[in-house]
């Protein structure tokens, strides 16, 4: 297996041409460093771009002539990972005080890499002391060069205390050789002594005094100057002594603080300018893009070159891809996941260290776990475990965000929940406005809605221009194709009345889409086209939806619930990365799997907390996950099953499955469950997440009064599972259950995925549903089929619209007989047909639009009472021709009475023959309510009974005087019973005068004279009238004015007219008198006495018909003065000083005074008269008259 290190890779020019390109344009500015006084080089790129990879090349290729130095602070970084400094421009002292501490630690372990990376003989004036190792060798040269100067000592001096005298004697040797060997002696010593002078010197010519210590007191000097300013000598020192011309400084950028570059070009400067060193040496930094701002960087370097990425997210996928395949890693992985993986990986050693740590969990947990962990997951986790490291380790302890977060699915299902029950406000909100729409055609949902649109544009509105041309409103809606291209338009111009007449917009933003969705139009044209059935489809998606969000994986309650926006989910904090892998399921509950071994005989964390737990009869939420369910059951004991904390999902599905091995585990919980007061909110969860429902509710029902307890139950949702779990494991129901179930049949519909339709099938055989509805065909027509159902109006409303295909026309309103009839459901019709009487009362039928067949035999049934038939068939639209589908006579009536009869004077004639005595008053209403249609014939002569229906509608008060006036012109010739005609009221007898149906004779007169219709007779047979004058009339003041009034007689024949009518009616009405004064001026002729003219002139109202009458009677030869006085008096005012001739009056000067006063001097009544007073007023001079007793 090879191996992939994850250590800078060395770059080959011919696999990688464009990265080694940075490494020879590094290797040029090298060269010509000193020739450009180029000091300080930065390699520049974000993390993972190849700057060590480039650095790495540069030193194995371009090595010849060139010393390299190589530094690098990763380990700093990693052991001082506290003290990293964020670029924060407002640095408080504190901030500052860390800075520079860290500064001085940089500098120490820079400093630090120079002056050990070298032999203590390479550096040895170095002050920095290290541990000197003396090898073997070294040990016994040392020991012998200490013996050998011992000896020489003892040699040369001969000391009396180490003198063996055996020993000089036998190496005296005489003379020339003890001379011999006492300079070999003082040579040695000689060396010896040169060789400890020097490493004393050596040792301690570079110390410095930082302390010194008196008797009682102390002196110390105290530098605070950086590391580089305190040991600049060693560093200046270390160069002089070494051959270094390139130092390499890496990731210096880890720390966030460019401060420290200052001191490194400073330095840089300082060796550089130094003559000690005597070289030009070069500083290559390799750091981030970002570690300066803006234009800082370009001040810090004096050559920049720029590493472009290898990694990036959008080649981090192949990279990726690459890596795994050539590893042998691929495993069918997919390139969706690579790509949602790889695009948080842009650093190729944690690519690197991704791939070989993949391969490494894969060949250890995959033989052990088993092939089927998931590939995907398993790379994902190790993504995550590379950039989340702590994180991961929490994982391990049940800590940490990802932990967090998959802790919370309870809470991401109480959040999904409250979604849901929006759904479900809004879906009730759509079923009002469908049930709202009900009765609106789509049409006419356009037209209203664009009338409402309308107010919101302008009032006055009349059209909309589309496609150059001009429609109204109404137009528009009756036209799909353009009330789809009003909505399309972007701009709108409209017509509209103003003062001005009509007028035109300017083009304007079109709107009406925002106002159409607000005001939820879309919605509800989908309704109406889609019909309650939709409706109730989508509420049963939303149910099932709501059952199964438990069994959901969090990952598909975060993606279907869009979770990521709530507080729940919010507070955790998760990051990029932890957010996707979470939602896409890469990481999810089975993530214990991928990152431990499985052992069989092992219990998980979870588990053991869990049994703990359980001992404490601490409980735990019902769906707490056990990971090894059967090492888990094996560690229970009774006693355990004392407390509901024993209440688990998983275990009861375990020991429901395994009866044999553990039935007396399976017992102990089952009895937690059926005893009095048990939780059975844990038998309701159980039911929507358990696996083994018929085994555990089986035993439940069998053992327990379980419909009580189940009905009695306080929480609704959990009450409903368990009535579901009733109704689908019962074997039979009790009373009890049935009459709820009958009540209940929308439930049965809502549930029936879940009870199954064969057990509702079988439910419903036995049932007699009260509310029948939508939602499951099959049950519908087996329930149809069956007759399983009370007749009422709802039910039958639901049975004829499922029969007629969803028809929303079918209404609780709308239905009737016929509608039932038309479903052609034998079994539906022949349940009604046996029932009708039930049906009928229960049907409002508002349209009344049965047919002709179904009203008769609605009317004919001898199960329907009458008052029942009557009030069902009253005012149909469709009407019997005839009465011969009534089967019996005494149906006639009712017939009548409801109007279904066609209204022709056949029906009416047959109907009145067949009332035996009285006419009801039925036949009459009949005639009223059907005026109209029967006055458009004539009632036939050949009726045997024309005669009697004339007279009985016309000679009595019954029918209206609208309808008396529209009828009478279907009956001919003259009223045929003259003695009825004083018993019409007085608008009949006028009607019947008026057509001609009144004959003028002294048999009708004596009639007539009994009424108030005297008059209106007289003036239509005016003719016969004049030349019967000599008749006996009854004249009064009523019909005198109206005769006189009538238009009918000319001047002459109201002349003759007053001769007949008695004085006594003229004077006492001012309005009759009026009339004939008018008469007689018209006629300038007289007919009455002198007395009875006084009498007249004295009664009228009249001022200048009276004047003109006095000059008639005048010229007519009333030449009698007394007469001529009283005539006067009667006028009064100045006319009695006229007539009384006492003084000389005043009278206005018009026309008709200057003919009175004409008339009066012709009788020679005045003398004279004259103009006065500016010829306004007439003086009238009267003439001298002799009364009795004096003159005057």
């Amino acid at each position: 297996m090879a191996i992939d290190t994850l250590l800078p890779k060395k770059l080959n020019k011919a696999d990688d041409p464009d990265s080694y390109k940075s490494v020879q344009e590094l290797n040029e500015v090298l060269s010509s460093a000193e020739k450009h006084k180029i000091r300080n080089v930065a390699l520049t790129g974000p993390f993972g771009s190849g700057k060590s990879s480039v650095l790495v090349t540069l030193q194995e290729d371009f090595s010849k002539g060139r010393n390299y130095l190589p530094i690098s602070l990763a380990t700093l970084q990693a052991n001082e990972e506290g003290d990293n400094i964020s670029k924060s421009e407002n640095k408080t002292s504190d901030e500052e005080k860390k800075i520079e501490n860290l500064n001085r630690k940089i500098e120490y372990s820079i400093l630090q890499q120079l002056i050990y990376r070298e032999k203590a003989e390479t550096v040895p004036n170095s002050r920095f002391r290290r541990i000197v190792h003396l090898s073997k060798k070294k040990l016994r040269r040392y020991s012998i060069f200490v013996v050998l100067s011992l000896v020489c000592f003892l040699i040369l001096f001969e000391p009396s205390f180490a003198r063996v005298d055996s020993i000089y004697n036998f190496f005296s040797w005489g003379d020339i050789w003890n001379v011999v060997f006492d300079f070999v002696a003082v040579g040695w010593l000689l060396f010896m002594l040169f060789i400890v002078i020097r490493y004393v010197f050596r040792s301690y010519s570079n110390s410095k005094l930082n302390k010194l210590n008196l008797k009682d007191a102390e002196i110390e000097v105290v530098e605070n100057n950086s590391i580089f300013n305190r040991h600049l000598d060693e560093i200046l020192y270390f160069f002089q002594v070494t051959e270094y011309d390139v130092v390499i400084i890496e990731d210096l950028d880890r720390f966030g603080t460019p401060n420290i570059f200052l001191k490194l070009r400073e330095l840089n400067q300082l060796i550089n300018e130094s003559k000690i060193v005597g070289r030009h040496i070069t500083f290559v930094y390799a750091v981030k893009d970002d570690i300066f701002k803006d234009e800082e960087r370009t001040k810090f370097f004096d050559y920049i070159i720029t590493i472009i990425p290898v990694i990036n997210p959008s080649n981090s996928k192949d990279k990726l891809k690459a890596a795994l395949k050539a590893n042998d890693c691929e495993d069918g992985i997919s390139d969706d996941d690579l790509s949602e993986m790889a695009f948080f990986v842009q650093d190729m050693r944690i690519l690197t260290n991704i791939v070989n740590e993949y391969r490494q969990y894969r060949d250890k947990l995959c033989t052990t776990n088993g092939a089927q962990l998931s590939k995907t997951k398993l790379l994902a986790m190790i993504v995550y475990k590379n950039y989340y490291p702590q994180d991961f380790a929490l994982l391990h302890r049940r800590d940490g965000k990802v932990y967090q977060c998959l802790s919370s699915k309870r809470a991401f299902i109480k959040d999904a929940l409250n979604k849901i029950e929006i759904k479900k406000k809004e879906l009730e909100s759509r079923k009002q406005a469908f049930f709202n729409s009900l009765h609106l055609s789509v049409k006419e949902l356009r037209l209203l809605f664009l009338y409402k649109w309308r107010t919101t544009i302008h009032d006055q509105l009349t059209a909309i221009r589309i496609d150059d041309t001009y429609y109204s409103l109404e137009r528009i809606s009756n036209n799909n194709e353009l009330f789809e291209k009003l909505v399309s338009m972007n701009s709108l111009q409209y017509r509209y009345y103003s003062v001005y007449g009509s007028s035109i917009t300017n083009p304007q933003q079109n709107d009406i889409v925002s106002f159409l969705k607000s005001n939820h139009f879309f919605e509800r044209i989908q309704l109406l086209e889609s019909g309650e059935k939709s409706l109730i489809l989508q509420q049963k998606n939303i149910r099932e939806e709501e059952l199964k969000l438990k069994s959901l994986r969090i990952s598909k309650i975060l993606r279907q619930y869009n979770l990521e926006e709530t507080e729940t989910y919010k507070n955790i904090q998760l990051s990029d990365m932890q957010d996707v892998f979470l939602r896409l399921g890469y990481i999810d509950e089975d993530y214990y799997d991928y990152i431990s071994y499985f052992y069989p005989e092992m219990m998980s964390l979870e588990d053991r907390e869990l049994l703990i737990n359980i001992k404490r009869q601490v409980k735990q939420p019902y769906d707490y996950h056990i990971d090894r369910i059967e090492n888990f059951t094996k560690e229970l004991k009774e006693y355990m099953f004392e407390s509901d904390a024993i209440l688990n999902i998983e275990l009861l599905d375990f020991l429901a499955v395994s009866n044999k091995t553990h039935k007396d585990k399976f017992e102990h919980i089952m009895s937690r469950l059926e005893r009095d007061n048990a939780p059975i909110q844990f038998l309701s969860q159980y039911y929507t997440e358990g696996k083994q429902g018929e085994i555990v509710f089986k035993h439940y029902i069998e053992n327990t009064n379980a419909w009580n307890n189940i009905i009695g139950w306080h929480n609704t949702e959990e009450r409903d599972n368990l009535i579901e779990a009733y109704l689908k494991y019962s074997s039979k129901l009790d009373d009890a259950a049935q009459e709820w179930l009958n009540n209940h049949f929308e439930f049965l519909v809502n549930h029936i995925d879940s009870i199954s339709l064969d057990r509702a099938l079988n439910l419903a055989m036995n049932s007699n549903f009260m509310s029948l509805c939508y939602g499951s065909d099959d049950l519908l027509d087996y329930v149809i089929e069956n007759s399983n159902y009370e007749i009422n109006l709802s039910n039958l409303v639901v049975i004829t619209k499922h029969l007629c295909a969803g028809d929303i026309t079918i209404t609780e309103e709308s239905l009737n007989y016929s509608r039932i009839k038309q479903t052609n459901n034998e079994n539906f019709i022949a349940y009604v047909n046996n029932n009708i009487s039930a049906v009928i009362v229960v049907l409002k039928n508002t349209n009344k639009d049965d047919s002709v067949d179904n009203i008769l035999y609605i009317l004919n049934s001898n199960d329907i009472e009458a008052n029942v038939k009557k009030q069902y068939i009253t005012g149909a639209i469709n009407r019997i021709e005839d009465y011969s589908g009534i089967v019996s006579s005494a149906l006639y009536d009712i017939a009548i009475e409801t109007r279904i009869v066609l209204p022709t004077w056949d029906n009416t004639s047959f109907y009145f023959n067949s009332c035996k005595e009285e006419i009801p008053d039925i036949f009459y209403d009949y005639i009223n309510y059907y005026a109209e249609e029967l006055s458009q014939e004539k009632c036939p002569i050949s009726l045997d009974n024309t005669t009697d229906l004339y007279v009985d509608l016309f000679g009595y008060n019954q029918l209206s005087i609208e309808n008396y006036k529209k009828l009478l012109p279907s009956f001919a010739g003259e009223f045929p019973q003259i003695d009825l005609l004083a018993g019409l009221e007085h608008k009949r007898l006028s009607i019947l005068i008026s057509s001609g149906r009144v004959p003028f004779s002294q048999q009708v007169l004596a009639e007539i004279n009994k009424t108030n219709a005297l008059a209106e007779y007289i003036s239509f047979h005016a003719k016969a009238f004049m030349q019967q004058l000599d008749w006996e009339y009854n004249f009064n003041n009523r019909n005198v004015q109206e005769i006189l009034s009538s238009g009918a007689f000319s001047i002459d024949e109201k002349y003759n007219i007053i001769g007949i009518i008695p004085f006594d009616l003229i004077q006492s009405s001012q309005s009759i008198a009026n009339i004939v004064i008018d008469t007689f001026c018209k006629k300038q002729k007289i007919n009455l006495t002198n007395d009875s003219l006084v009498d007249l002139v004295k009664v009228s109202s009249d001022i200048n018909k009276k004047l003109e009458l006095i000059v008639i009677a005048v010229k007519n030869g009333c030449h009698d003065h007394n007469i001529i006085r009283q005539l006067l008096n009667n006028m009064g005012n100045s006319y009695i000083e006229v007539g009384e001739k006492s003084k000389k009056p005043l009278l206005p000067n018009d026309v008709l005074h200057r003919n009175l006063l004409d008339a009066l001097m012709r009788i020679k009544f005045i003398s004279s008269y004259k103009e006065d007073k500016e010829d306004k007023f007439l003086r009238v001079h009267p003439t001298k008259t002799t009364y009795i007793g004096f003159t005057k």
